[in-house]
């Protein structure tokens, strides 16, 4: 049972704004790193302003000598300029899971990545399209589902809307490990599954559950909303099935008798593919979703179509479609990109960790760049092409292991969670906006 809690009021320890006037907090040497390069110079006046950014192009070159180029130049300054600039403590200040926000981009189209241009009234206020929720975001931890504006007045990231498992579960049985967003006219559900074997579908309109999904048996690792409805799920479980509901009538179509740890569908949704405790990966084609049988159907790994190959070498813990390819993620750290058609591997990225670790990346909706966290508290962003690692993100306070990242519809910030119930966000700042604060700054420190 899900029952809606009233949303705790905000203290110093539950939500910390961070401004540009807190020289503690707000030019902090550690927040982003330069990956290790050769050292070239620099001229002096090399800027980059935020009106001159353009789309960063998705191949970047080097010339003969082994220079960078002006755009790999770009591409270095633009997220060299980004900073932490929000921190929200959740209050059962336990593991975040997952962090999603609702793109909606089934039913709206609107630009991403860097040609996504947000509009503000004379109040401050971003303008948008109606069908634009790329502002709400969700988050599940311990037993709770948090939902947040992340353009509440602007800029700020607050909560609106807060969900829990009923109080008589603890953290044990009731934690929440995955959710997915689905659209409703004039709603907005909200898909979250975990330790109680149970899927809830949330409105948040109405603040109410609408929907129980039973039917596993054990701990639900993860549910994909189909790309082209929002009326069809996938979830895995520990159960060794994967499962296939249609939403509103409650009811499971199909279920797969297979070890899955990770799911994911193709864009197209006529195939998904799901990723195991051992490395593997299945690629399954999607039966018919047209008047499906009315009893549930079983189906083997022998009874259909699939291929398979082992990508990694350990538990596969997220899988994502990039340019029509696939980058899935193990648990220690490794990420392999590889040819949807061929399992051939393109390229591979290797996470710095001090331990294996369970975590979500996430890839820009322009699919030029991806984010994972790592169990030192560090964010690190890729260009998914140039496999170069293009910045490290890390603040001081922040030393536990991240769970969860995700890009915003502009790319121009990175969200971030993990233990203890905390939330980072940082935000792309410009180089005039950067030169005002160090100004500013260099003023009081004269006073």
């Amino acid at each position: 049972m899900i029952t809606r809690s009233s949303v705790p009021k905000k203290s110093n320890t539950d939500l910390e704004s961070l401004t540009p006037y807190s020289t503690s907090d707000s030019f902090p040497d550690d927040e982003s790193i330069e990956p290790p390069k050769k050292r070239t110079r620099r001229k002096k006046d090399s800027t980059l302003t935020e009106e001159s950014i353009t789309t960063i192009d998705t191949f970047f070159t080097s010339n003969e000598k082994g220079t960078k180029t002006k755009k790999e130049k770009d591409e270095e300054q633009f997220f060299k300029n980004f900073r932490l600039r929000r921190i929200v403590k959740e209050n059962h200040g336990n593991v975040i899971n997952q962090l999603t926000f609702f793109f909606n981009l089934t039913n709206h189209e609107a630009p991403v990545g860097l040609e996504y241009k947000k509009v503000f009234n004379k109040l401050g206020h971003v303008e948008r399209n109606i069908h634009d929720s790329s502002n709400i975001l969700a988050s599940v931890g311990s037993i709770q589902a948090n939902i947040y504006d992340n353009e509440h007045c602007g800029d700020h990231l607050d909560i609106v809307s807060n969900f829990a498992v009923s109080k008589n579960d603890d953290l044990a049985s009731g934690e929440l490990l995955t959710c997915c967003w689905l659209h409703r006219e004039e709603d907005a559900l909200l898909a979250i599954a975990g330790n109680t074997r149970t899927i809830y579908i949330i409105s948040l309109a109405l603040s109410l559950t609408l929907k129980t999904l039973w039917g596993h048996t054990d701990v639900i690792t993860d549910i994909q909303k189909h790309p082209k409805d929002d009326q069809h799920i996938l979830s895995a479980a520990r159960d060794a099935t994967v499962r296939l509901w249609h939403v509103n009538r409650g009811t499971c179509l199909y279920v797969f008798e297979t070890r899955a740890s990770v799911i994911y569908w193709h864009p197209s949704g006529q195939t998904f593919l799901t990723g195991n405790y051992i490395g593997d990966i299945r690629i399954w084609e999607t039966p018919s979703l047209i008047d499906p049988s009315e009893d549930i159907l079983h189906f083997f790994e022998d009874d259909l179509k699939t291929r398979v190959k082992k990508i990694h070498s350990v538990q596969i813990d997220c899988i994502r479609f990039v340019n029509g390819n696939v980058l899935s993620k193990s648990i220690n750290g490794k990420i392999e990109y590889w040819n949807y058609e061929t399992f051939e591997l393109i390229k591979s990225f290797v996470i710095k960790n001090s331990s294996n670790n369970r975590s979500r990346f996430d890839v820009s909706l322009d699919e030029k760049y991806f984010c994972v966290g790592t169990s030192n508290g560090t964010i690190h962003i890729y260009n998914v092409l140039s496999g170069k690692l293009v910045t490290e993100l890390r603040h001081r306070r922040s030393t536990k292991a991240v769970r969860c990242c995700v890009f915003s519809r502009d790319t121009k910030q990175v969200l971030a969670a993990g233990e203890e119930g905390y939330i980072w966000r940082y935000d792309y700042i410009s180089d005039e906006k950067l030169a005002e604060w160090a100004k500013w700054k260099q003023t009081k420190q004269d006073e």
